[in-house]
């Protein structure tokens, strides 16, 4: 059972993860949802006083850039993001770079791949091209993705090959504070410590950030040496 808001996406600062899209356009979506930095309007000058006090008695101005520091604060604060593309396995909430993800479908037919690994789901037919599946949960050795309504199969692109991943369910794109990033507790890296690079904490909420290139660096070794080969 998913968190009732990770369907409703009513949290606020986040939004609904379309269904289907390109990176680019679910980044497009994100930074749509950014509140940009305000900054304050210029004084206008007043008019002169025609009875002017003396300088030892008379107020001292304000300099702009007592202002103006805290304005470069705040931006450099809403730079200090990370964009996410978030999905479940199990009961956990997990987040990659949205950078890397193509798109996001429904789990259609998968043929399965003799002698292939048990984590090797199959392969798919992806608009002519054929893309091998990857059962994530059992990559990372937490049991198997019992395929239903809410299964997904994510799209990823690292080092120019497609792979997707099979997961439990989509959760959502959201930009998440680098200061909310810690290492990873030890219950979590028994995983697998090459898989996550950290977790995001967030207010009754916790990301396991996975370092794909790291996850799947075996299935991308065999690819370059197929190349090289060929």
């Amino acid at each position: 059972m998913f968190p009732a808001d990770a369907e409703t996406g009513e949290r606020r600062g986040r939004i609904e993860l379309p269904a289907s899209g390109l990176a680019a356009d679910i980044l497009a979506l994100a930074d749509a949802a950014a509140v940009p930095a305000t900054v304050p309007a210029p004084a206008r000058p007043a008019p002169p006083d025609p009875h002017p006090v003396a300088a030892e008695a008379a107020p001292r101005a304000h300099n702009i850039s007592f202002f103006a520091a805290p304005v470069r604060e705040e931006r450099k604060a809403a730079e200090a993001t990370e964009h996410l593309a978030t999905f479940f396995l199990a009961s956990e909430e997990y987040g990659v770079d949205v950078r890397v993800v193509q798109e996001i479908i429904r789990v259609a037919e998968i043929t399965p791949v003799p002698r292939a690994p048990d984590f090797i789901k199959g392969v798919i037919n992806l608009r002519g091209r054929i893309i091998p599946v990857i059962d994530l949960k059992r990559k990372l050795g937490l049991g198997e993705v019992e395929v239903s309504r809410q299964s997904r199969i994510v799209v990823v692109k690292i080092k120019e090959r497609l792979l997707g991943l099979l997961v439990d369910g989509a959760s959502q794109v959201l930009k998440v504070p680098v200061s909310t990033i810690e290492a990873a507790p030890d219950e979590v890296t028994e995983i697998d410590a090459t898989a996550i690079r950290g977790v995001a904490k967030l207010p009754g909420r916790l990301i396991i950030l996975m370092d794909l290139t790291k996850t799947l660096a075996l299935e991308l070794r065999e690819e370059a040496d197929r190349n090289v080969s060929e």
